[in-house]
């Protein structure tokens, strides 16, 4: 089984100590990794990945020890749903929408600071064109590049995820400062479609259902959670991960 040793500096974690070779990670603790990530309880998690695995969006097989490996595809898609919907009847379906939007390059906020990622920053850092391509990339680094090289790559590029489901967009963001003041933001922007105009008129994204806009709800998650994420992936002993 897998031990690994942790140092946290500020808000993430960024260096591994040791790494002996990792074992895969079973359904029941992927459950419980994604749950302590995001601060979910674990019953409301298991529900959304019995909803997905019912859709066919998560993977399934036998239990116990034939259980098959939980993948960085499957951690993508666990994201989408916590973050696009705080109702569990409503995950498939979002999760179906957000993870198929491609990278926006044309998208803009008339925002001080805000700066959206050329498509040649984006090809540079990130693989993939969907929402949950690219997730599945960042999710797969530990196993890609090592443990070491990966660390690296996160500490360099910590980005965060925001989502806002009124609007259908998700956004990949890097704070850029000048010395310790936060001035900006680059972002790598995945927008969707609220409306189509047709002969007849507006009407709404056909297949999906229409995202009310009375309390419109932004969530957000940190690069710290990416990252912890990854490295649990390769753990099936998550539990006893000790950080210091």
């Amino acid at each position: 089984m897998a031990a690994l040793l942790f140092v946290r500096s500020a808000n993430r974690v960024d260096v591994c100590l040791f790494a002996s070779y990792a074992e895969i990670m079973k359904s029941a603790a992927f459950n419980k990794l994604i749950a302590k990530a995001y601060t979910k309880p674990e019953k409301t998690v298991i529900l959304y990945a019995r909803l997905l695995k019912e859709a066919g969006m998560l993977t399934t097989g036998a239990r116990g020890r034939n259980a098959p490996e939980m993948t960085p595809l499957d951690a993508a898609r666990m994201t989408l749903a916590i973050l696009t919907t705080d109702s569990p009847s409503q995950c498939v379906e979002r999760v179906k929408r957000f993870g198929q939007i491609p990278f926006s390059p044309d998208f803009r906020k008339l925002l001080p600071g805000y700066r959206t990622m050329s498509p040649e920053q984006f090809s540079s850092l990130f693989e993939g064109e969907t929402l949950e391509e690219v997730l599945a990339f960042i999710f797969s680094l530990p196993r890609s590049l090592g443990i070491e090289e990966s660390c690296a790559w996160y500490d360099a590029n910590n980005f965060h995820l925001r989502v806002s489901d009124f609007q259908v967009l998700a956004e990949l963001f890097q704070y850029q400062y000048e010395g310790s003041e936060i001035v900006g933001e680059l972002v790598a922007p995945f927008k969707g479609q609220l409306m189509i105009k047709g002969p007849e008129g507006w009407r709404h994204v056909e297949g999906y259902s229409p995202i009310p806009g009375g309390v419109v709800t932004v969530r957000t998650i940190s690069g710290a959670s990416f990252m912890n994420i990854s490295l649990g992936l390769l753990d099936e002993g998550h539990g006893d991960t000790e950080a210091v």
